[in-house]
C-alpha cells in the first residue's frame, strides 16, 4: 500500500514540478524586460524550490506503515445520540 501512495506522490510531484516549468517559461517568455523576466524566474524558481523541497521532505517523514495499520483498525458507527 505505501508503495501505491509513493507512486502517487511521484505522480504529483512531477505534475507539480511541470507546472512550475511552465510558469517559469511564460515569465522568460512574455515578459516586457528581459532584466526583470530573470529576477522574477530567479525569485520564482528559489521560492517554489524551497516549498517543493519542504513537500518533499514532510512527505518522506511520515510513517506510513503506522500510519495505515491505526486506520485499518478503526471503524467509526455513529450512534443515535450523534449529532451527525
Amino acid at each position: 500500500m505505501t508503495e501505491i501512495i509513493r507512486l502517487f506522490y511521484l505522480i504529483l510531484f512531477i505534475g507539480v514540478s511541470a507546472v512550475g516549468l511552465y510558469v517559469c517559461y511564460h515569465i522568460l517568455r512574455y515578459s516586457l524586460s528581459r532584466k526583470s523576466a530573470i529576477a522574477a524566474v530567479i525569485l520564482f524558481a528559489s521560492v517554489f524550490l524551497l516549498f517543493l523541497l519542504a513537500n518533499a521532505l514532510s512527505f518522506f517523514q511520515v510513517d506510513w506503515d503506522g500510519l495505515l495499520r491505526t486506520a485499518e483498525g478503526f471503524t467509526y458507527v455513529p450512534s443515535q445520540y450523534s449529532s451527525f
